[in-house]
């Protein structure tokens, strides 16, 4: 009696199995995951560019062996992730002067960071600006874990990393604007300043067809819901309402 229950439930899960395995190969879709648009490596952010001025100075120290901006809770907040380094020397500096401050119950706010984000192809994307921060945390760790990515070219059982946090009076972005951006621009500030747009007045909820209309001028009507052209001085419409009607099955 016992055997031919456990023949049963192998039964059933052998079952099962096979209509998940079918389910899956014959529907493709199911397989798939929709992320928008694949973006080629020259677009897309690859590496960073960390640097740090001491507030009330010229002196700026730059350092481009960070691997990773981290997250801490609040928005003037945030984590560098590294391997310990010797280019990084003068940044473990001012560490130890924020650290010997805050150790003290003295709040220094001593450092400006600059945090230049570059796109595959060399371009910087957006500079983060963290002003007036002090360094809350530091330590150093290690990772053996298989599982996690390691930041250095060799492999090796135990890579040491370290964290720095940082906790800043304000942060803003800065983006670089090329010229060619800058037309476009000022093209699309033109459009606007000359009303081509319906305006809405204080006591109309509808656009009003423009009274000096050129030939061929497209308007669209918010009262009636359709697309509109002038043609032989007339406002003519040219769609229909709510799209093409759907098929019937």
């Amino acid at each position: 009696m016992l055997k031919n229950r456990q023949l049963v439930v192998i039964t059933i899960v052998s079952i099962t199995i096979l209509l998940t395995i079918s389910t899956v190969f014959s529907n493709p879709d199911f397989l798939e995951a929709y992320a928008g648009i694949t973006l080629e490596r020259d677009n897309v952010a690859k590496t960073i560019l960390v640097r740090v001025n001491p507030v009330g100075t010229n002196i700026e120290n730059t350092f481009d062996s960070f691997s990773r901006i981290g997250f801490v809770q609040g928005e003037g907040n945030f984590l560098l992730e590294s391997v310990p380094s010797k280019d990084k020397k003068p940044f473990y500096v001012l560490i130890q002067k924020s650290l010997d401050s805050k150790n003290s119950n003295l709040i220094n706010r001593g450092l400006n960071i600059s945090i230049d984000i570059f796109s595959g192809d060399g371009e910087i994307i957006e500079t983060l600006k963290y002003n007036k921060c002090d360094i809350t945390e530091y330590f150093v760790h290690g990772v053996d874990s298989k599982g996690k990515i390691f930041f250095t070219e060799e492999d090796g059982t135990v890579e040491i990393r370290e964290v720095t946090k940082f906790e800043c009076i304000s942060f803003r972005l800065e983006v670089e604007i090329t010229e060619e951006e800058i037309i476009q621009l000022e093209k699309t500030r033109e459009i606007v300043d000359s009303n081509l747009f319906e305006l809405i007045e204080e006591d109309s909820f509808f656009s009003s067809a423009p009274e000096d209309a050129e030939e061929g001028e497209l308007f669209y009507n918010s009262i009636t819901n359709k697309l509109q052209k002038f043609v032989n001085g007339n406002w003519t419409d040219i769609s229909g309402v709510g799209g093409p009607p759907s098929p019937r099955r």
